[in-house]
C-alpha cells in the first residue's frame, strides 16, 4: 500500500470517528486521547495529519453542512428577489445553526477564513464529490470564504447597488445581524432544544427588523414613504 493511500485512509478514519462523536457530543467534549483510542491510533498520529484538534474537528464538521448547502443551493436556483433571497438565506442559517450551535459557532467564529478554507479542502480531498454535487465545494468557498461580516456584506452590497438600501446602511445591517447571530449562538451552546428554537426565532426576528429599518430609512430619504 502506498504511503499516500495509507495516509488518506488514516485521515478518513479519524474524520469519520470525530463526526460520529459529534453526533452525540458537543465540540467541547472531544479529547485527543479519547478520539485516538476510538479510531485505533496513537495520539501522535492525529498530529501527523492535522495541526491540532480544532482543525480535525473543523474538517469533520464540514459534513454537517451538506444539507444546509443543498437547501441554500436550491433557494438560489429559485431566482428570488434580493430581499427574499437574503431573508431566506438567514432562515436556513437559523434552522441549521441553532440545531448545532456548538459546531456552527466553531466554524463561523472560532476559525479564521484561512483555517476554514483549509478545512474544506482537506475534507473534500478525502471525501471527493461528483457532479452535480460539486456545488457544495463552490458554495463553501463562496459563502464561507472571508470574514462573516464580509460574507453577509456581499449580499447587502447587492441591495445597495439596486437602490434598496444606502451603502452605509448595507454595512450597518451586516455588522448588526452577524453580531446578533454570534451572540445568540454562543449563548445556545449546550442549551436544550426548546431554548435553541426560541433563540432561532429571536435571531430571525431581529434580522428581519434590522433589514426592515434599513429599507424603510432608504425609502424615507428618497421620499418614497
Amino acid at each position: 500500500m502506498s504511503t499516500h493511500k495509507s495516509s488518506k485512509q488514516i485521515k478518513k478514519r479519524l474524520i469519520e470517528c470525530v463526526y460520529t462523536e459529534l453526533l452525540s457530543n458537543p465540540v467541547s467534549a472531544l479529547k485527543v486521547r479519547d478520539l485516538a483510542k476510538k479510531s485505533g491510533c496513537a495520539p501522535s498520529t492525529i498530529y501527523q495529519h492535522f495541526s491540532n484538534l480544532d482543525e480535525l474537528i473543523a474538517v469533520a464538521s464540514i459534513k454537517f453542512f451538506d444539507d444546509y448547502a443543498s437547501e441554500y443551493s436550491k433557494m438560489l436556483d429559485e431566482h428570488r428577489d434580493l430581499i427574499d433571497s437574503y431573508l431566506r438565506g438567514w432562515e436556513l442559517f437559523c434552522e441549521f445553526a441553532f440545531g448545532r450551535p456548538d459546531i456552527y459557532y466553531h466554524l463561523f467564529w472560532d476559525l479564521n477564513a484561512c483555517d476554514l478554507e483549509e478545512a474544506i479542502g482537506k475534507y473534500y480531498s478525502v471525501f471527493p464529490l461528483k457532479p452535480p454535487e460539486v456545488y457544495s465545494v463552490q458554495y463553501y468557498l463562496t459563502f464561507l470564504g472571508g470574514d462573516v461580516v464580509e460574507r453577509d456584506h456581499v449580499l447587502m452590497r447587492s441591495m445597495a447597488s439596486h437602490c434598496l438600501v444606502s451603502i452605509e446602511d448595507a454595512r450597518y445591517v451586516s455588522i448588526v445581524v452577524t453580531s446578533i447571530a454570534r451572540s445568540l449562538l454562543a449563548d445556545c451552546r449546550g442549551a436544550g432544544e426548546e431554548e435553541r428554537k426560541e433563540a432561532s426565532a429571536r435571531c430571525m426576528g431581529l434580522v428581519r427588523h434590522t433589514l426592515d429599518m434599513a429599507l424603510d430609512l432608504y425609502r424615507y430619504r428618497k421620499g418614497i414613504l
